[in-house]
């Protein structure tokens, strides 16, 4: 089940979000580990530690993802 969404983003950073979502295939580029696991703590209210880079820390990262393009999805059907 998802968790609740603490807060919206504007439309300017639900755009940023979107055209960098659409880029992203099965590798999550270094310089963008910070600005995924920021957004997906601020969308969550929660402030959980980023995990590695490493191929071991995958599972994390996908979920952070999978959170953030639910939540594309939840602001497109809106």
């Amino acid at each position: 089940m998802r968790e609740t969404i603490i807060i919206h983003l504007t439309d300017e950073e639900l755009k940023e979000l979107k055209a960098f979502l659409s880029t992203l295939k099965d590798y999550l580029p270094e310089d963008k580990t910070v600005y995924v696991w920021d957004l997906f703590n601020r969308l969550r209210g929660e402030n959980e530690n980023r995990p590695c880079n490493c191929g071991s820390a995958g599972a994390h990262w996908g979920r952070a993802v999978t959170y953030l393009r639910d939540y594309i999805k939840e602001r497109e059907i809106v």
